[in-house]
């Protein structure tokens, strides 16, 4: 009996020692990377992945388990700062931002417990507005689970092709928001301005005024010609019925400009009451603008609108200064004329 213990004590220590063996024998590492080309800003994409709070919006793990609850440190978007969860196996997780390269690199660790898996993030501009972003996960596994690092490309791989798919998504939907404030009515002075007119259907308007703005501005330039505000458009005509529009794109001078180009013109604004409407969002946007001006007019029985003079809207916040068109803000002015309400009958 004592014979059949020992070797039994003796042949577990034999399979012990194989098995051992066999695991320190197995490749510890693992690395998996994933890409997507993206059409968004290569900075929109930096500040989702860098400022850890969005992760909310687009994380694949907030996708799988909607009950995850994300813990931030006091600031989210600088290197050390971190976001904590705890995962479906009950594990605490830790994501914490090592190196942030603007808008081109950033290194990431996620740890628990037994694994630390490091996190890469390579944003590369590839042309015509459009990023590559690389998403690659690499670590080492503890002994007892280096048989799983071969299926690691199975077991992660579609968990980061669903988030650059998320991330994606994010993105363009943080792009296409917009928000419109009816302001007040304000007297505005005369403004004397150089502008270029053209006509075209109303889906080509935008890219219209891309080509015409440019054309002002550089013969402003050129001439030494210092600008009195900022850039506006003249709508000389909307038709509606056949989609169609006459605008101007305009550049405000301090002083009446003698021009030698039979392209360029020179006007001047006529003063008077105009409701100011504040738009921010996207050009593509703006119509909704305009009819909550128009609506807004229509409403109020004080204001009537004003056809002896033009609507224009100007470009207070573009892209100049933010590559995000939710943040451009374009002013919108309808003129229009004042009148008092009548009263009441007193009974």
């Amino acid at each position: 009996m004592f014979k059949k213990i020992k070797y039994f004590l003796l042949f577990i220590l034999i399979a012990g020692g194989i098995a051992f063996g066999y695991f320190v024998s197995l490749d510890s590492n693992f690395k998996v990377t994933r890409s997507r080309k993206m059409q968004v800003p290569d900075n929109l994409v930096f500040q989702q992945i860098s400022d850890l709070k969005n992760w909310d919006k687009w994380s694949p793990l907030k996708e799988k388990d909607s009950t995850l609850v994300f813990e931030f440190s006091d600031s989210t978007n600088k290197e050390g700062d971190y976001l904590r969860f705890t995962d479906t196996e009950g594990k605490r997780q830790k994501v914490t931002n090592l190196t942030l390269a603007q808008d081109s690199l950033i290194e990431q660790t996620m740890a628990s417990n037994d694994v630390v898996q490091d996190f890469t993030w390579q944003i590369k501009p590839i042309g015509n507005g459009e990023i590559n972003v690389t998403w690659t996960v690499e670590g080492e596994l503890p002994l007892w689970q280096r048989i799983y690092a071969n299926q690691m490309e199975d077991m992660i791989g579609p968990t980061l092709t669903r988030g650059l798919e998320l991330l994606d998504k994010s993105v363009h939907k943080d792009m296409e928001k917009h928000e419109t404030h009816i302001q007040k009515v304000s007297t505005l002075s005369s403004t004397f301005y150089l502008y270029k007119s053209t006509s075209c259907k109303i889906d080509s308007l935008g890219k219209k005024m891309d080509k015409l703005l440019p054309e002002v501005l550089l013969y402003a330039i050129n001439k030494h010609l210092p600008m009195n505000g900022k850039p506006f458009t003249i709508y000389n005509k909307w038709d509606k019925a056949n989609r169609s529009v006459i605008f101007s794109s305009c550049i405000p001078t301090k002083e009446k400009v003698i021009v030698n180009d039979a392209d360029i013109l020179t006007g001047e604004t006529p003063g008077g009451a105009y409701l100011k409407v504040y738009f921010q969002g996207d050009y593509k946007f703006l119509r909704d603008g305009w009819d909550k001006a128009y609506k807004h007019i229509e409403q109020n029985d004080s204001l009537i609108l004003d056809t002896t003079r033009e609507s224009f809207e100007v470009y207070a916040k573009g892209h100049t200064k933010s590559l995000n068109p939710a943040d451009w803000v374009t002013e919108i002015y309808v003129p229009v004329l004042e009148i008092a309400s009548p009263k009441q009958n007193i009974q």
